[in-house]
């Protein structure tokens, strides 16, 4: 399916700071397509680090401007670009580990300390390049709308974790004894993008990250709807300088023509056959966090465009219809996309009444871009047994009447559907 046009998509204020508050849960972080924004906490133990960039070619230079990363710290020193010559250890046993290349699988050998820091100066002189070990951490523990912008980042500490995540460290994350690399392709066609990181190496002050972008080959089908293709490892503390990461994936592609047959099941690591769409598995990554779905005809899917209107500044409510026709019976994934130039969307309430008569929320007042990376909105409340042909309607409320206003230019549906 293609994706929803426009260039134009409202990526209200994306820039370098991802704000929280968009999704389907307009009030939490179940939608976190839609959160992003950046605040701080404490941690323990080492000092911290946190980068990210767009990844270019690099080069054997450990600046930022060549190794396609940045790294700030959370303190005002500023990270070396000297390599490791500054480290004060003459540690020099090489660790080994290297990770496997499925994600869900954990490296061996993961050590802490001084083991973990072969890569340190001896005699002022860098030793060999070391591999370093991993555990691949499921990405849905970091927000996609922190992950939208492509590059690799190393952090160190909690308060590096919620700067650029902008949420609170996840239970299943120690950053009191360990580290993050964090890394995205930004957000690609769903579901078939996919990260498989078989080996970290220290060299010379950059990471570098070997193994395999796996991408849908033209065997499978795959949805308007993006997501962020990222991979989340935990390593242990490094002491050697670290001044960006040099990415070596290679590119690969999924082959679904042998994949889940018709009312099959499937989820990221079972793919449909050819023709066939994990018809579920927006709504699960999204509101669950936890890819799933069934086996169905691609065209029981199909992507639905509408004019817009001006919304009134301080109200009253725009309504704004959408007749939806061809479908089969019921719900299953329903995403939207809203084109608008309004300046504040903060001061915007929006929902979205489907032709059952069920009204849900799509967005209460978040500070923040509507859809940034393009990532499209899943709405909460949806019950998936609600019928999808008829028309819908999209209620737009500006609740401050201060001069900000601005149209809605145009919206779009993406609907997947089973029969009842």
């Amino acid at each position: 399916m293609k994706t929803p046009s426009g260039s134009s998509l409202a990526h209200l204020a994306l820039g370098a700071t991802l704000l929280a508050g968009c999704g389907d849960d307009p009030a939490g972080s179940a939608q976190t397509g839609e959160t992003g924004s950046s605040t701080t906490s404490s941690s323990s133990g080492s000092a911290s680090s946190v980068g990210s960039a767009q990844t270019s070619a690099p080069t054997s230079s450990a600046s930022s401007d060549t190794s396609g990363a940045t790294l700030s710290s959370d303190s005002d020193a500023t990270p070396s670009s000297t390599s490791s010559a500054d480290t004060d250890t003459d540690t020099d046993t090489d660790t080994e580990g290297t990770g496997s290349s499925n994600t869900q699988t954990t490296s061996e050998g993961s050590t802490t300390g001084a083991s973990s820091t072969s890569g340190s100066t001896s005699g002022g002189e860098l030793v060999d390049p070391f591999e370093i070990p991993f555990v691949a951490l499921d990405p849905l523990l970091a927000p996609a709308a922190a992950l939208v912008v492509p590059g690799w980042s190393l952090i160190t500490s909690e308060e590096a974790w919620i700067e650029m995540m902008g949420a609170p460290v996840p239970d299943a994350i120690d950053l009191e004894s360990a580290w993050l690399v964090v890394g995205s392709l930004g957000p690609q066609a769903y579901p078939g993008h996919s990260i498989e990181v078989a080996k970290l190496t220290w060299d010379d002050g950059l990471i570098n990250v070997d193994g395999d972008a796996i991408a849908p080959g033209p065997s499978c089908e795959t949805y308007a709807f993006t997501w962020p293709t990222a991979a989340l490892l935990e390593i242990d503390p490094l002491e050697v300088d670290v001044d960006g990461f040099f990415e070596k994936l290679v590119p690969d592609e999924l082959d679904c023509a042998d994949g889940a047959g018709e009312y099959d099941d499937c989820n990221l690591f079972f793919p449909c056959a050819s023709g066939l769409l994990c018809a579920g598995i927006i709504r699960s990554t999204v509101l669950q966090g936890n890819p799933f779905g069934l086996c169905l005809p691609e065209d029981q899917a199909g992507v639905f465009s509408a004019t817009g209107a001006p919304i009134p500044d301080g109200g009253p409510t725009l309504e704004l219809e959408m007749d939806v026709a061809g479908l089969t019976s019921v719900d299953m994934d329903v995403v939207i996309w809203l084109e608008h130039d309004h300046p504040a969307p903060e001061e915007l309430l929006i929902k979205l009444l489907n032709p059952s008569g069920n009204l849900v929320p799509v967005w209460d007042h978040q500070v923040g871009p509507m859809h940034p990376g393009g990532l499209g909105i899943v709405p909460t409340g949806f019950s998936g047994d609600e019928s999808v042909n008829g028309t819908w309607t999209l209620f737009i409320t500006d609740t401050e009447g201060n001069g900000k206003t601005g149209p809605v230019t145009s919206w779009q549906l993406e609907i997947m559907s089973r029969y009842d």
